[in-house]
């Protein structure tokens, strides 16, 4: 998600991000009105992202299709007071963590408003015309029956999801420039983005068994089993996880050498996720997650018949 900051607005440029499903580029030319016109669209278009996958959207700034242009500074103050109080007014149930920000881009202190609007865990939201928008190819659509009564079904409900990998740079050990061995300490992390709290869940993660280091001490007691080639590991939940709540649930040791390279290069980390819900499983290519100094490492990078002790 593009942050609303100066960074954010000017990456979008530089990288000419096109509009999507999560990210939308306003002119300033409608805002010429603050009317109930005006109000109906901008709700509608805010909760069609809190009904989806949530969003980045830049008011201000022209784009052709959809790809940004130009920036149409604002320079009136009760246009950012204005859309605050759409957020707070025009929307049923409120956006929790929906918020918006001025971006100055100018000595004169004009600005683009830049609106974040998250996945909701409360949705679906009304708008004030009494009808439930969602995002769909680019636009703003109205939600079918049964879309609007999944999403109050999932409400209730509690949703695993990872939230992201960190610690995905090696740690080399040298000879002569070259690599004997690259370490990995990667961290999986999970989110709870559903309605209510998570009692229970599990995390199953399968590692090439040529690449993981089965005596690292936050792996060695959640071994679960062996399976064409690969090592098990299975966590459990020790405490609940609550509406939002951020989790680091599986911490493993990767080691690539030059014998194991190949098996690093062709191998697959794979994530399942076990909670009240359902199951979700996620899958990574080694060689494209595990980076040193930000790229991929090479075979022609390590010593030649290099063999770990």
């Amino acid at each position: 998600m593009i942050a609303i900051t100066q960074q954010g607005l000017e990456y979008a440029f530089r990288f000419k991000a096109k509009a999507s499903l999560t990210l939308e580029y306003v002119p300033a030319k409608a805002l010429n009105s603050c009317n109930e016109k005006t109000a109906t669209f901008f709700a509608s278009l805010i909760t069609s992202f809190a009904n989806a996958n949530g969003g980045t959207i830049f008011i201000g700034v022209k784009s052709s299709r959809g790809i940004p242009k130009t920036v149409e500074p604002l320079s009136d103050n009760s246009l950012f007071e204005w859309l605050r109080m759409i957020l707070e007014t025009e929307i049923t149930p409120t956006i929790t963590d929906c918020y918006a920000e001025k971006i100055v881009v100018s000595a004169n202190g004009d600005f683009v408003i830049g609106i974040q609007v998250p996945n909701s865990h409360v949705a679906p939201h009304m708008c004030s015309d009494k009808r439930f928008y969602k995002r769909s190819d680019c636009k703003t659509v109205l939600m079918e029956e049964y879309e609007i009564r999944d999403l109050y079904i999932k409400g209730k409900r509690p949703q695993i999801e990872l939230f992201g990998v960190t610690n995905t740079a090696g740690i080399p050990i040298l000879s002569g420039g070259k690599f004997q061995t690259v370490n990995f300490y990667p961290r999986f992390m999970v989110k709870n983005t559903g309605g209510c709290v998570e009692q229970f869940y599990k995390v199953e993660i399968s590692i090439p068994t040529a690449l993981n280091n089965p005596n690292f001490n936050t792996m060695a007691d959640n071994f679960s089993r062996f399976d064409d080639g690969n090592t098990i590991y299975s966590f459990q939940g020790k405490t609940a996880l609550f509406q939002g709540e951020i989790a680091t649930v599986v911490e493993p040791n990767i080691v690539v050498t030059q014998e194991t390279f190949p098996i690093f290069e062709q191998g697959e980390i794979i994530l399942r996720f076990f909670f009240s819900s359902g199951v979700q499983t996620k899958t990574f290519h080694c060689k494209e997650l595990f980076l040193y100094r930000n790229k991929p490492i090479l075979a022609s990078e390590f010593v030649e018949n290099c063999i770990e002790k």
